[in-house]
């Protein structure tokens, strides 16, 4: 999966979950979400993907979108290695 893929599928998940515009998304350095959404955002990344990211009990509720792209194509290249 190239990370182009991911950060696509990540700003889909964004706009599917938040009701925002991709370009209003991509707009933005960080994406800031309240506890709901983000549970729902990463609930959907982890089941799409067949991962685990830790991340949905995290007590931080704002991503970049190219950091979470990056983290989530290392963690796929990872899986798929070992």
């Amino acid at each position: 999966m190239t990370p182009q893929f991911i950060r696509q599928l990540i700003i889909h998940t964004l706009c599917n979950v938040t009701g925002e515009s991709p370009k209003d998304l991509i707009a933005l350095d960080r994406v800031v979400l309240n506890t709901r959404d983000w549970e729902q955002v990463f609930s959907r990344l982890e089941s799409t993907l067949d991962i685990q990211t830790g991340m949905m009990t995290s007590s931080e509720r704002s991503i970049s979108i190219e950091a979470l792209a990056s983290v989530l194509h290392t963690k796929l290249s990872g899986d798929i290695s070992t």
